[in-house]
């Protein structure tokens, strides 16, 4: 739906240390969001988008599973928005061991335990696993 649609990833439109782009309205307007071919609905990833919420269900998932782990990495996340922040919370809550790998301060840096301040391509290619 939008072929030949790109973004100028130059100057003021560069790539942000959490990944993220800024776009300009223009370039957000042309924008055309695919329609489900079954009910008509907004069509998108199985993912969880900036303002949606993080179904519970996957929250006490992954809550299980970071109990039953030694330590948490977070990779490449300021950790500015709840969903991700808050599991670094409750491990820090827990007495858990927390690294960080990311470009630029963290919401969570008060909580953290070992911090690289890198591009995680850059620090995950250098690990012999």
């Amino acid at each position: 739906m939008n072929k030949g649609w790109s973004v100028d990833t130059s100057g003021a439109m560069a790539d942000r240390p959490d990944g993220d782009i800024d776009l300009d309205s223009e370039k957000i307007k042309e924008f055309k969001v695919p329609s489900c071919p079954n009910c008509g609905g907004v069509l998108k990833p199985e993912v969880t988008f900036f303002g949606d919420n993080v179904p519970k269900s996957i929250v006490h998932e992954v809550l299980e599973k970071m109990f039953h782990s030694d330590a948490v990495l977070v990779l490449g996340s300021s950790l500015e928005v709840y969903s991700g922040y808050r599991f670094v919370h409750r491990a820090h809550g827990h007495g858990m061991k927390i690294a960080v790998v990311n470009i630029g301060p963290t919401r969570a840096d008060k909580l953290i335990d070992v911090k690289v301040s890198a591009k995680c391509g850059d620090v995950l290619q250098r690990l012999r696993l």
